[in-house]
């Protein structure tokens, strides 16, 4: 995972030793949208088409709003333990959990004893019988416990934490915002057009970012372009990054570069906690459109997109079927962080 740093004051922010002054820090972890549009003019009035003309053969956008689950629980895992992860997943909304004796019969199927229950080696087979995408395995390790999310087509782990019974709460809720992060990746990674008109690039000031290190980003596009940046957090939130309380005008002229941050607006970008890798999408629109619904982020200027699902989903959706695939294209590109 990736997490950037929102800097209010940039002069202050700088100190002797660096770049950040950690008192200043607001910390966020983001993913980019691009929308764009053909205009020449620089307002950011509404051009959305009253009465859009559909394509003829266009098909329906398809979404995933749930993952199809099991939970793998090792002998001798603590009841509450197993049914605390439960009650949480089954709360988010986000998760069909197969229940307690489908899985116990899939298990009795496969002839699996118990040091077989937990070997990972067996998730696709096991995933098949229980018709799931993930298979979420507990064990237990001496004093500790280990979480494992598995996918069963890639037969991956995607998501593993070793952690004590008191910090079991602060675990289920990361492999929460894991899944949840994932479900709009999913959905956002189908968002590609097999023909545009647009060519859009986005690159990066470098692939790999150390603490502190500023962040930066090149976006430039073969036509005139309406712009927006959306951060994904690890914990499922989503920011709308751009067009913000400090840089409202999301218009981008054809082969002219943006630059996020561009040090004048207010704010920087830094690489911070958690470390990891995180994926940063471009989508180009020749329209601008009003896709997101969102409320204020705290002190900062960005803002928070509620429903981030429901709300992706929407706006995807309004992408594909009101505008011609040639209106509209997408890049994408990875950067990692690390501790120094």
């Amino acid at each position: 995972m990736v997490r950037f740093i929102f800097v209010q004051d940039a002069k202050k922010a700088r100190s002797e030793n660096g770049w950040i002054n950690p008192r200043l820090l607001f910390i966020p972890l983001f993913f980019i949208h691009l929308f764009c549009v053909t205009s020449s003019s620089v307002t950011q009035t509404s051009n959305i088409r009253s009465n859009p003309k559909p394509e003829k053969n266009r098909s329906e956008p398809s979404f995933i709003d749930k993952f199809n689950l099991a939970l793998i629980s090792e002998e001798g895992i603590p009841t509450g333990l197993e049914d605390d992860l439960k009650e949480l997943l089954l709360r988010s909304e986000r998760i069909n959990l197969a229940d307690r004796k489908k899985t116990a019969d899939a298990l009795n199927e496969l002839s699996l004893n118990q040091t077989g229950i937990t070997d990972t080696r067996n998730s696709p087979k096991l995933g098949k019988l229980l018709s799931v995408q993930k298979l979420v395995y507990l064990k237990r390790q001496k004093e500790k416990f280990s979480l494992e999310l598995m996918d069963v087509e890639s037969s991956k782990s995607e998501f593993i934490r070793s952690f004590t019974e008191k910090k079991s709460e602060k675990i289920y809720t990361e492999l929460l915002g894991y899944l949840t992060q994932n479900l709009l990746l999913k959905n956002l990674n189908g968002l590609k057009p097999k023909n545009s008109d647009i060519k859009i690039s986005l690159s990066s000031s470098r692939p790999v970012y150390f603490t502190n290190d500023p962040v930066q980003f090149t976006i430039r596009s073969s036509e005139d372009c309406y712009i927006h940046l959306i951060l994904l957090q690890s914990d499922g939130e989503t920011i709308l990054l751009f067009p913000n309380a400090f840089n409202s005008n999301n218009f981008l002229k054809a082969n002219t570069d943006l630059i996020v941050p561009d040090g004048k607006s207010g704010y920087i970008l830094a690489a911070g906690e958690p470390y990891g890798k995180d994926s940063i999408k471009v989508i180009a629109s020749k329209s601008q459109l009003n896709l997101f619904s969102t409320r204020s982020y705290g002190d900062s200027p960005f803002g928070i997109i509620e429903r981030p699902i429901e709300s992706v989903n929407r706006g995807i959706k309004l992408i594909q079927t009101s505008l011609p695939e040639g209106e509209w294209n997408t890049s994408e590109l990875e950067i990692q962080t690390k501790e120094n």
